[in-house]
């Protein structure tokens, strides 16, 4: 199951998490992303590896906290990583 992130949340290592975009943009590609690297004024993601994933490092991205519900909408996974793939995935 998706929930928000508030504002000042921390996440660890190996949270799962997705950006929530906004109502205005239709044409958005859902990517799920794995926190790598977490500290105290940022954290580091890389888009989570899929069927197709091409054996070469994925590139990281760096995520300051400060605009974590300010400037991003994001979700953390907070079920079963089982259940994150295939037909189980609840996308609302």
């Amino acid at each position: 199951m998706w929930k928000s992130i508030l504002p000042g949340e921390k996440l660890t290592p190996g949270d799962t998490i997705r950006h929530r975009p906004s109502t205005s943009s239709f044409s958005y590609r859902e990517n799920i992303y794995e926190v790598v690297k977490a500290e105290v004024h940022y954290l580091e993601v890389v888009v989570k590896p899929g069927k197709d994933s091409t054996g070469e490092p994925p590139e990281r991205k760096v995520i300051k906290y400060m605009d974590i519900g300010y400037h991003l909408a994001l979700e953390l996974w907070s079920a079963p990583v089982s259940l994150l793939g295939g037909d189980n995935k609840n996308p609302a």
